[in-house]
């Protein structure tokens, strides 16, 4: 009877496992890219809205849902915009999907930069940095995304 319970378990464990191995086999991360920002009406005179369009390429066969996303985009170490949504669309397989996303402005980071540039005076051009966590539907783990690069400002 013992040596039965044992053979149930071991096949039920091994279908199991392998069923786990066929749920996800060679997913690669979505790629993301920073492709624009563009100033949206202003709501009141302290709140100022950016829309940042992302490019999320999905290398994978399969259609990935995403369930949310939090994001930051700083300036010289200084994080500006952040912003989280849950309405997303389906980054359809092997192509690139624009996802549009309304940030708002940090007023305390921004009187920092400020004070910041007006020590250090304006240069030809600032760091920035963009970092952002989506979250998938199905079994798959979160996706950090972290893009870093210099934004030209004098021609």
């Amino acid at each position: 009877m013992m040596n039965y319970f044992l053979r149930s378990f071991s096949i039920l464990l091994i279908m199991f496992l392998s069923s786990c191995a066929l749920m996800n086999p060679q997913f690669e991360n979505p790629k993301v890219k920073v492709a624009g920002l563009k100033m949206l009406p202003a709501e009141s005179l302290i709140s100022q809205p950016i829309e940042i369009t992302l490019l999320v390429t999905n290398p994978n066969a399969t259609d990935l849902s995403l369930r949310g996303i939090s994001y930051t985009v700083g300036l010289e170490n200084f994080d500006l915009l952040s912003g989280m949504s849950n309405q997303l669309p389906t980054l359809t397989a092997y192509q690139e999907t624009p996802v549009k996303l309304t940030v708002s402005l940090n007023a305390f980071q921004v009187l920092k930069f400020l004070n910041h540039l007006n020590k250090n005076g304006i240069r030809d051009s600032v760091n920035y940095n963009f970092d952002a966590k989506l979250d998938f539907y199905k079994f798959l783990p979160a996706l950090h995304v972290k893009e870093t690069g210099v934004l030209p400002l004098k021609k």
